[in-house]
């Protein structure tokens, strides 16, 4: 427990400004996972949409990563206190084989993972997240020991937009111990994760040193404001590449890009580079942008203006046509293959909102599976097929739905089988988990 004799609670009203620059949508969602910064969150969300009638529209999300002993009572301890404060709880599992490496990294995207599913899935476009000032201050310290640039010393933004949903931080102002204060000022119990101290883990190094670094007058302010001015920086250059983008880029909703390379070169290298990440992130459905030494040569071929070839690159392929490339998805990368059953929607490869909607003819009982249309889907649109098609590299990677060996739809294409009540109820939307526009404040 940090020391919280100097600290005092967050006031409601100061909560309620930070709330008020985020503008969250709500339905809201709070990650909670019973530590002292996550339940301070709730409580000071709570008390915010209380102030506004808004209670009905709160839930908490607790994911048990099934990582430790103990994790179980810990999530059902946050379900009763959720319950004893009148707010909705639910508990996210996250199943299947465990990594013996990089643990907090992976439980992290599981976790973001199984909450924007959720959010999805419920109707909720704000999902509100505990990271606090000392975190930020880590994450600084975390990025520049890995050789970070502009974009990873601007550490974490207030709003990001992932998978769909809007995560949003509203306690990067505030101390953790200011936050326990104001859980002592409410009588509110937490929970103390051992893994906070384990030094095995690379956050809680980081913490370590920036308790040295405090005592050789380098305060956890002075990195945060360094955090803040990179953060400022990062905008001004993530404007420039939204401006090259709206100019260059011409999206299409199969799910590919057409770039003109002459638009591209004009702009500053840094500006092109950034462009081409993120039309690459996007088309591939990529969690991160490629590595900056493959960019870098990706930039530096097509900058002899190739006319045959082609290259691959976070999951697309890269296809010269004269003046422009195609990004398109490639085939081999594309994600498993997903099921669907009347009423249900998911998200197919990262890149397409899938939906099966609920139609009386066709028994409940009845599972279908999303999957790319493949060669052999569109050998079966045969004569079915309209004119004006995507590339046909475009065609095979775009999803179908199908039941068995048999396409029934493929909705890009235009394609519906008559014969299938459910083909005509299979919805499909270009729905990546990126925006296609950089945002000012979107942080990775």
């Amino acid at each position: 427990m940090a020391d919280t004799s100097n600290a005092a609670p967050v006031r409601d009203l100061e909560f309620a400004g930070e709330m008020a620059a985020l503008c969250p949508e709500t339905p809201i969602a709070v990650a909670v996972s019973g530590g002292a910064d996550s339940m301070a969150l709730l409580l000071l969300t709570s008390t915010w949409m209380k102030a506004g009638a808004q209670q009905s529209g709160l839930c908490a999300l607790t994911v048990d990563h099934g990582l430790r002993d103990g994790s179980a009572a810990e999530a059902q301890q946050v379900a009763d206190w959720c319950q004893s404060i009148g707010v909705t709880h639910r508990i996210l599992h996250w199943h299947g084989a465990k990594p013996s490496s990089d643990i907090q990294a992976q439980a992290r995207r599981a976790r973001y993972s199984l909450m924007s599913d959720y959010c999805r899935q419920h109707g909720v476009r704000s999902l509100l997240l505990g990271h606090q000032y000392e975190d930020q201050a880590e994450t600084f310290l975390l990025r520049l020991g890995r050789g970070s640039g502009v974009d990873g010393l601007a550490a974490m933004a207030p709003s990001l937009e992932w998978n769909g949903v809007r995560f949003l931080r509203p306690l990067l102002a505030y101390s953790r111990q200011r936050l326990q204060a104001t859980l002592l000022a409410l009588g509110q119990p937490w929970i103390e994760d051992p893994s906070n101290q384990n030094p095995r883990f690379a956050r809680v190094r980081a913490r370590g040193v920036l308790t040295v670094l405090e005592d050789a007058g380098i305060s956890a302010a002075r990195i945060v404001g360094t955090a803040h001015r990179m953060r400022r920086v990062r905008a001004a250059l993530e404007q420039a590449t939204a401006q090259l983008m709206k100019e260059a880029v011409q999206w299409d909703q199969a799910g590919f890009a057409e770039l003109r390379l002459a638009a591209l070169f004009i702009a500053p290298e840094e500006i092109g580079l950034r462009a081409l990440a993120r039309i690459l992130t996007i088309v591939g459905g990529q969690e991160y942008p490629p590595r900056l030494l493959r960019l870098e040569r990706l930039f530096a071929w097509l900058r002899q203006n190739p006319f045959t070839g082609g290259r691959t690159l976070s999951g697309c392929r890269i296809i010269p046509r004269k003046d422009r490339i195609l990004i398109v998805r490639e085939p081999a990368a594309i994600g498993p293959e997903i099921t669907l059953s009347a009423g249900e929607a998911a998200v197919w490869d990262n890149r397409f909102f899938v939906r099966l909607i609920q139609y009386a003819s066709v028994r409940e009982s009845k599972v279908f599976t999303v999957q790319p249309v493949g060669v052999y889907g569109l050998s079966q649109m045969r004569g079915a097929r309209p004119g004006n098609l995507p590339p046909r590299i475009v065609s095979q990677s775009v999803p179908g739905l199908w039941r068995g060996g048999k396409l029934l739809a493929a909705p890009l294409l235009g394609f519906t089988d008559p014969a299938s009540v459910a083909a005509a109820a299979f919805e499909v939307r270009f729905s990546p988990r990126h925006a296609l526009l950089p945002d000012n404040l979107c942080s990775k």
